[in-house]
């Protein structure tokens, strides 16, 4: 299945689409007593997985790495540092082109610290999902290279999904003789990018950045009411639960 094909199933399943489109065929049948019912269902699924409460629930269960300490960093007996790409921000006037979304940007600050740290080279991963142009990969050696201080001597540039990342990082790690890795992606990311480089070969130690939850965090009457922001959050751990799923039949 191509990626624009799983984009599209994606959008339609996942909120706000997923819901969207329930209240829709409820519309259409609305004079059949479960067409009503199915318009209710579909609101009251758009409201649950639009709190701010679902959604740190959801994401709690995805946030299973710890951030690491400098001993673990310095003890991690890694010989690379891979970071993961995850989109971009598409025909950015002020950068005259395109360049790293913000998700991306995170991966790449704590790939920069941890190449600082350690002076481990880092290799970005990440081809061009959907759209054509300069690979994600290039983008985040630029981005490394000018914005980080960090040069990049190797980027894996073909992979369009997580797994390919792994597949195609792999192929290139056994190439240059390097056995362990710091894997460097967003907190939530991260079962399943380990899951992928492991079954691809690939001794990875996980080093998350971007965390979400927050288990002490303060409870407000504000978590009862939906908002966008929720409903981002929501889709983002959706898609890390569905292709945790997929990921069990490669």
């Amino acid at each position: 299945m191509d990626v624009i094909t799983t984009k599209t199933i994606e959008h339609l399943l996942l909120p706000p689409g997923g819901p969207i489109l329930l209240g829709f065929i409820g519309l259409l049948f609305w004079r059949l007593g479960w067409g009503r019912k199915l318009f209710v269902l579909a609101l009251l699924l758009q409201w649950m997985l639009s709190l701010p409460i679902t959604a740190s629930l959801l994401t709690a269960g995805l946030e299973s790495y710890p951030a690491l300490t400098d001993k673990a960093i310095a003890n991690s007996s890694a010989e690379a540092i891979v970071v993961l790409g995850g989109g971009r921000y598409l025909d950015a006037p002020e950068y005259g082109g395109d360049t790293a979304n913000q998700r991306v940007l995170f991966r790449l600050r704590y790939a920069a610290r941890l190449a600082h740290k350690t002076g481990l080279p880092v290799i970005p991963s990440g081809g061009n999902a959907v759209y054509s142009g300069t690979a994600e990969a290039r983008i985040s050696a630029e981005i490394l290279r000018d914005e980080f201080g960090v040069t990049v001597e190797h980027i894996e540039p073909r992979s369009h999904t997580t797994w390919e990342n792994a597949r195609f990082t792999a192929q290139l790690l056994k190439k240059l003789g390097i056995k362990r890795i710091l894997l460097v992606t967003t907190a939530s990311h991260m079962p399943r990018s380990m899951d992928a480089f492991a079954r691809n070969g690939v001794d990875a130690v996980a080093a998350p950045t971007g965390f979400v939850y927050r288990p002490d965090g303060k409870s407000s009457w504000l978590n009862g009411l939906p908002n966008g922001r929720a409903v981002q959050q929501t889709e983002v751990a959706l898609h890390e639960y569905v292709g945790r799923i997929w990921y069990r039949f490669k």
